[in-house]
């Protein structure tokens, strides 16, 4: 076919070497330019298809050789030749890298079809489902602007200016831009652009906020006024720092009370590998009450687990960013829970009281100390630290007595 049209067949080959259709009706694509525009249509058949195709191709080559240059065509050559001189350029030059230019467009896909293909993908390789869905969202904003145009005329400024006119937070900035790098290097494998525009933004530059925890008051708090049903949970994210994705997927079947560890298998970890988490004594006596064979160790209810943890927070004197601003000012006024809460707090009372990076660093499922140095060296001492790895169900419950009695004690005259 001619520069004008290409014919496409709506398939890819999939990783295990068999092949799919990529649209649910259709089997092959016609991509041409009508007025400057690209174009595209659709057939069940790659008769049909050509025949169109042919019949497009003679009538554009008839309306050729029948018509004269017009005076606008003229005009365009005489206003463009001093430019085409200073740049270096004849006009055959000019036209032929035009056509090259647009039969690139034409080769390469759209936006939206390059995001689809990405998640796609992304859920064929098995990764989490939260993930998907996070991508999904960040990457249909850009899709709401974008959609239409071809890949390979999406230049860095345009992401670059669509990036900062979001007006993010620097470290939802970076990843926004690390999900299109995704995309656009998906894009590039399958050879609908040569360069991934979104690499090429520079990364906002994130202070290190210092993470927050809870007090051991707090964790106790935490853990006595919790529903008996989310308080394995709870426990676990607290004494073996499990990341809230896990504690809603693990199964008491990876928890091995007999020998004192916590099995959190690969395809349920952020970083996609096995870790193993000792079981320490009082986590030991949170779980045992609660210990089953097999079975989801998160109510059977996401969203109920979800309000129990809340009610959790809230009892022990957190809440959201809302509510904080709602009892503002009031006796039941609430502080903002720290983010990852329960993980941070394990690591540090981890650090604090065994003085271990390494160790704590294997249990987090790092692969090195980094993080550990940058995150968790807080000022807590070691008598903190020990404070809260001696909650047990019944100093929590000691605790919270003793927490009420001070709070509803008469002030001294």
């Amino acid at each position: 076919m001619g520069h004008r049209v290409s014919i496409r067949k709506l398939e890819k080959e999939l990783e295990d070497g068999t092949k799919a259709w990529t649209h649910p009706r259709y089997r092959w694509r016609i991509t041409y330019v009508e007025a400057g525009r690209r174009k595209q249509k659709y057939f069940k058949t790659r008769g049909a298809a050509e025949k169109w195709a042919e019949e497009r191709e003679e009538e554009a080559l008839a309306h050729g050789t029948d018509a004269t240059i017009s005076a606008a065509e003229r005009s365009t050559v005489v206003d463009t030749r001093k430019a085409l001189v200073e740049v270096g350029l004849t006009l055959r030059d000019a036209v032929e890298l035009a056509i090259t230019h647009q039969q690139r467009i034409m080769e390469s896909c759209t936006v939206s079809e390059m995001i689809a293909d990405s998640l796609a993908t992304r859920k064929r390789t098995g990764v989490s489902a939260r993930h998907v869905r996070d991508m999904q969202g960040k990457l249909g904003r850009f899709e709401q602007v974008f959609g239409s145009r071809s890949v390979v005329t999406i230049t860095r400024k345009e992401v670059e200016d669509w990036l900062h006119g979001l007006k993010l937070a620097p470290s939802s900035f970076n990843s926004y831009r690390r999900i299109l790098v995704v995309a656009f290097n998906d894009a590039k494998r399958n050879g609908f652009v040569d360069r991934n525009p979104a690499e090429l933004v520079r990364q906002a530059k994130v202070i290190e906020a210092e993470v927050g925890i809870v007090t051991p008051q707090e964790a106790a708090m935490l853990l006595a006024k919790a529903d008996e049903a989310i308080r394995p949970a709870l426990a676990l994210g607290l004494f073996a720092g499990l990341r809230m994705a896990e504690l809603e997927r693990i199964d008491w079947s990876e928890i091995h009370l007999e020998v004192g560890h916590v099995q959190i298998t690969a395809g349920k970890a952020k970083s996609a590998r096995n870790r193993i988490i000792p079981i320490s004594e009082n986590l030991a006596a949170w779980l045992k009450p609660h210990e089953r064979s097999e079975g989801s160790v998160w109510p059977e209810s996401h969203q109920r687990g979800r309000k129990m943890m809340e009610a959790a927070h809230n009892a022990a004197g957190f809440g959201t960013a809302k509510q904080v601003r709602d009892t503002k000012g009031k006796e039941n006024e609430l502080k903002k829970w720290p983010d990852n809460g329960l993980r941070h707090s394990y690591a540090t009372y981890h650090l604090a009281f065994h003085e271990n990076a390494h160790e704590l660093a294997l249990h987090m499922g790092h692969t090195n100390t980094a993080l550990i140095f940058a995150h968790y060296r807080r000022p807590v001492t070691k008598e903190t630290a020990r404070v809260f790895w001696s909650i047990t169900p019944e100093s929590a419950e000691e605790k919270v007595t003793d927490i009420l009695n001070t709070h509803s004690s008469p002030p001294p005259q």
